[in-house]
């Protein structure tokens, strides 16, 4: 079953009817959003000027292959690139007669940019009704903030700040509130968060287009969309009645529940019920906290000493251990668990903390093919990840294309788009 999932042959694209423009400018969450798009299978035309896309260089510490950063090479898979710049006159008609043909523009210019170019959603839908045009700004298109802050360029930080989670994640160190220190979740978090956003309402957009033939524009904010990844701690502040704290790497409802050190590397142990934190506290024989922190009720607190102090007894019991070796108790504990296991029996979770590297070395990813290598011939091999996984119309990677203007012979001719000097083939 396994062997014909993963198989593409004879197997149709579930989007390989549907063209995409990708107008997004040094803004990855636009180029991550027709990515999406493109593994689907709809052809996406990446247009950016002769100079390139500034996204082309946005790469943790410079590093590039010959001089393209490597995050634009992995979303650059399954693309065309052509050179077209909306800021000049010259190449305004070529993208209004793709934009007639397309089914989805994305773009990522400041409000009123691309509407000032003539290339905006209410010039475009007047030559083709059925366009779903998705806009991705920091605050959007029609607010008062909006039009005051539109010429701020998008970041992944200022995103989280004003979405609300940057004040939920933090250094403890063992400060007070508010004085602990904020900290960003992870790189270019708000940027893939923006990007599930825009892909889902274009594909909404879709469906709704193919009952009435009517396109729509997607305005996507990014701190919008982040704010879905702050839906749970309202809940705790509902019920100490006061918001909720910065904890560090504490989480403020469960524990175990995090990463932990052992002998040789972290571990992460998640328990979620109380029977699950009565297996790992047996388990790590610290027994003798159980009567103190038997319900969840107990464990769920605002007095972050007292959540330090359970969490510190977790952490020098897990120290004791290597990974293998709490790894085989748990399991052993839960195969013996299982027939009971929602009657009562604890089930708590466990694994290794896995560098990049050992991630693309693991068994299970592999045989589930969830990287996945393509060649250019300027660029060389790149691995990118290939998570979904469906049946009758998979998901695949065919070709990196990433020089600027590499495809513009290809989609001129085939378009019928006009050739000048300033859109070199």
């Amino acid at each position: 079953m396994l062997k014909q999932l993963m198989s593409h042959e004879g197997k149709a694209e579930a989007l390989d009817d549907m063209v995409v423009l990708d107008l997004s400018y040094a803004n990855f969450a636009g180029i991550v959003t027709a990515s999406f798009f493109a593994e689907a299978g709809a052809e996406v035309i990446k247009i950016e000027p002769p100079e390139g896309d500034p996204a082309r260089v946005m790469s943790p510490y410079g590093v590039n292959v010959r001089g393209v950063g490597v995050p634009f090479l992995m979303e650059a898979r399954n693309k065309r690139h052509i050179s077209l710049d909306p800021a000049r006159e010259e190449d305004r008609e070529n993208i209004r007669k793709l934009a007639a043909r397309a089914d989805i523009l994305i773009e990522t210019y400041a409000p009123g940019e691309m509407d000032a170019w003539g290339l905006g959603y209410r010039q475009l839908r007047e030559i083709n009704p059925g366009l779903i045009y998705i806009a991705i700004t920091p605050y959007g298109h029609y607010t008062k903030r909006a039009r005051e802050d539109a010429g701020i360029p998008w970041t992944d930080l200022t995103s989280q700040a004003e979405s609300g989670l940057a004040a939920l994640i933090g250094d403890l160190a063992d400060a007070p509130e508010p004085y602990n220190w904020p900290t960003r979740a992870g790189f270019q978090a708000a940027g893939y968060t923006s990007a599930v956003a825009a892909a889902c309402g274009g594909l909404i957009a879709s469906f709704f287009k193919r009952r009435t033939g009517e396109g729509q524009m997607v305005d996507i904010a990014a701190a919008d969309a982040y704010t879905s990844c702050v839906g749970f701690p309202p809940t705790i502040g509902y019920i100490w009645k006061k918001p909720r704290p910065r904890y560090g790497t504490l989480d403020y409802g469960l524990c175990p529940y995090g990463f932990f050190k052992c002998q040789d590397g972290y571990v992460a142990i998640a328990c979620f019920r109380d029977q699950d934190f009565r297996a790992a506290i047996k388990l790590l024989g610290l027994w003798k906290l159980e009567e103190e922190w038997r319900t969840l009720l107990d464990r769920i607190t605002d007095d972050i000493d007292k959540v330090k102090e359970l969490n510190e007894a977790v952490e020098k019991a897990v120290a004791k251990y290597t990974y293998q070796e709490i790894s085989e108790k748990f399991a052993d504990y839960s195969v013996k668990a299982a027939r009971s296991k929602w009657r009562g029996g604890g089930l708590p979770v466990t694994t290794k903390m896995l560098t990049p590297r050992e991630v693309l070395e693991q068994p299970h990813w592999q045989a589930r093919n969830s990287f996945v290598k393509a060649e250019h011939p300027l660029y060389g091999v790149v691995t990118l990840p290939l998570t979904g996984k469906l049946s009758k119309t998979p998901l695949r990677v065919k070709w990196i294309s990433a020089a600027v203007g590499e495809d513009n012979d290809y989609i001129f001719e085939k378009y019928g788009l006009t050739k000048k000097e300033t859109s070199p083939a």
